[in-house]
């Protein structure tokens, strides 16, 4: 565009950057060189746009997505399509966006259409308005996903219910479902029937000048690598991330556990220098991202350090070591998830009392298995309150973390199993017996918020039952504390393998 024919707020046009990197399969293989021009969307009003909502996929709902896959012997496929963005149209937000390209850009322009010649400014750039969604635009996002969404309807997709990025087709005249997972332009296909797949992808190649399909029994998506060589259950790694974080961060020193049993105590240790700290910050975000979908014997140690970033010391260097020796350890570690013959929901919930000395908090844990076994979802954190007894902890944690379960029972019948009620595992009797009433059941407990015995109603409703679980064997003790010994590796069985 010209400069003279822009208004005085338009000529605000927008920079841009060029990223170049190599990009992997999450087993380590090489995939391909990846070039890619970003717009800078941070200098985009945002507040005239309505609407920038862009949903991507729950790790728990991708993980039950292949368990199913496993479990029906569905093929499964992964679709990529490349530059996705730029198949959206920029005209579907009614608001025009200039970007500017520099002299080193718009000679690469000119090379590729001579045409804009005319453009070119004194200077050597070039201004440019945007007709296809660029990436780093803040409505790209948002403009890919709403196209997308309305290509898979009108090929008879449905969205579930409580995931946007979930999507299903029934095929009337056998039943056969083909469900899609969506992440970006990153889909995860699963279905019984070769001929609908087939035809989808057809489908898709018609709509999309070239899309990529990888198929076979080890998939990598999302960085993580899923094998389904075992019938019946799929295994997920992150073995090129793993091996990343192990070889980039220097550790040696091989450890048995996650944490000391001091993992929690706190003193007034000499403060870690600026470079330690941004090493201290960088490998906790690396840790926490892998823990929080392959490792979650990790999360309790890798939750107490992501609260230590913006004030390490040499103490949380130490313990932070400590992790990553144990991800030296025992590298290859994944978990494995089998639904069996039954779909059904388990929540395990635990609570460990007023173990954060400089608060007097309590940490609960949490995991969600869908069928016989494997951590669909998992979660390790400090309460929000300080609790005056174990009972009161174990409440407060079943009542945070219930919702998860019933959540994940939702996603399956909206995918349209047939789902009987949650079940939550405790260990605490007196808790229980609590929420059965759904009040306080003494006076050492008539404090107690009322907001903690909503589950009461669930219960009632058959939605939820809760059943004891001996303290032997609530594996989610270990998301609860720095367990050692026998007892972690007997807990970590639950989690991981």
């Amino acid at each position: 565009v010209h400069m003279r024919d822009l208004t005085k707020q338009e000529r605000k046009a927008i920079i841009r950057s060029m990223f170049l990197k190599d990009k992997y399969f999450a087993s380590g293989e090489f995939e391909k060189f990846k070039a890619r021009l970003v717009a800078g969307g941070d200098q985009q009003d945002k507040e005239l746009y309505e609407n920038l909502a862009a949903p991507t996929v729950a790790t728990s709902h991708v993980f039950t997505v292949a368990g199913i896959a496993a479990k029906e012997k569905r093929i499964v496929v992964i679709v990529d399509v490349p530059g996705a963005y730029l198949n959206a149209d920029m005209s579907a937000s009614n608001i025009k966006v200039n970007m500017r390209l520099d002299k080193v850009m718009t000679k690469i322009l000119l090379s590729i259409d001579p045409t804009f010649a005319e453009f070119v400014r004194e200077d050597g750039s070039s201004v440019v308005q945007l007709d296809k969604a660029l990436y780093g635009c803040i409505e790209a996002a948002h403009l890919w996903y709403n196209m997308l969404r309305k290509i898979l309807e009108r090929y008879g997709f449905i969205a579930n219910e409580v995931e946007p990025c979930v999507f299903n087709r029934t095929n009337k005249d056998t039943g056969v479902q083909l469900t899609i997972a969506l992440h970006v332009d990153d889909l995860l296909v699963t279905c019984a029937c070769r001929k609908d797949l087939d035809r989808f992808l057809a489908y898709m190649k018609r709509e999309f000048s070239a899309i990529t399909v990888h198929e076979g029994k080890k998939l990598s998506y999302l960085g993580m690598l899923f094998d389904f060589n075992v019938d019946g259950e799929v295994s997920v790694t992150m073995e090129k991330c793993v091996e990343d974080v192990i070889r980039e961060s220097g550790v040696e020193l091989k450890r048995r556990t996650p944490a000391t049993a001091e993992l929690f105590e706190t003193r007034d240790a000499a403060t870690a220098s600026a470079a330690e700290a941004k090493w201290f910050h960088t490998y906790v975000a690396k840790m926490l991202y892998i823990a929080k979908r392959v490792r979650p014997e990790c999360l309790t140690a890798v939750s107490f350090l992501t609260t230590r970033v913006n004030c390490c010391d040499i103490d949380d260097l130490a313990k932070l070591r400590r992790l990553l020796g144990y991800l030296l350890a025992t590298r290859e570690r994944g978990i494995t998830i089998r639904l069996g013959d039954k779909v059904r929901v388990a929540v395990y919930i635990d609570a460990a009392y007023g173990v954060h000395t400089s608060s007097g908090r309590s940490h609960g844990g949490v995991c969600t298995v869908v069928g016989e076994a494997g951590p669909i979802d998992a979660k390790s954190s400090k309460q929000h309150n300080v609790t005056k007894s174990s009972t009161e902890a174990e409440l407060v944690a079943l009542s945070d973390y219930a919702g998860r379960g019933m959540h994940m029972r939702n996603f399956l019948i909206s995918q349209g199993y047939a789902v009987g009620p949650v079940t939550i595992y405790q260990d605490n009797k007196s808790c229980m017996s609590m929420i059965e009433r759904g009040r306080p059941t003494s006076d050492r407990s008539r404090h107690i918020n009322i907001r903690h015995f909503w589950l009461k109603e669930n219960i009632r409703e058959g939605e939820v039952i809760v059943v004891h679980l001996g303290t032997e064997r609530m594996f989610a003790n270990i998301l609860t504390k720095p367990v050692q010994g026998r007892q972690f590796i007997a807990e970590r069985r639950g989690l991981t393998n």
